[in-house]
């Protein structure tokens, strides 16, 4: 075997173990859109309620559906329980993974995320970050 034939191997070795691992990653972030579907529902239930869960439900939402207009800081999500930290987790797999925005895998999904992004409309970035200081 000369070295064009050892570089070759190590090549392909290189490539098959790079395609073992990329199956291995989707396996583990596989999500149905079953899955995907109930975490949103879950989440907007939770982010219908004037609570701390609910601003992180809801910051978790919009980003997934506006992330231009809306950004998580990933900090609020240990405001959340367990249950619903997992189904924020569920739903940002489901929109990475499926390629599905979420008011598109919900029934009435449209409307739904206009009346969240009304309620929570200071989590806009345009007004988020503003200030407001006595002159």
């Amino acid at each position: 075997m000369n070295m064009r034939d050892v570089m070759r191997a190590a090549q392909r070795k290189g490539l098959f173990d790079a395609l073992q691992e990329d199956r291995h990653l989707r396996e583990q972030l596989t999500v149905s859109k079953m899955e995907y579907r109930a975490a949103i529902n879950s989440l907007i239930q939770v982010a219908e309620s004037d609570t701390s869960g609910g601003r992180a439900a809801a910051q978790v939402l919009l980003s997934l559906y506006n992330g231009y207009e809306y950004h998580m800081d990933l900090v609020d999500l240990g405001v959340l329980d367990l249950r619903n930290f997992q189904q924020a987790l569920i739903a940002m797999r489901g929109r990475v993974i499926l390629s599905i925005e979420p008011h598109q895998i919900i029934q009435d999904g449209a409307k739904r995320f206009e009346r969240l992004a009304e309620r929570w409309a200071h989590l806009n970035v345009e007004k988020r970050y503003i200030t407001e200081h006595p002159s």
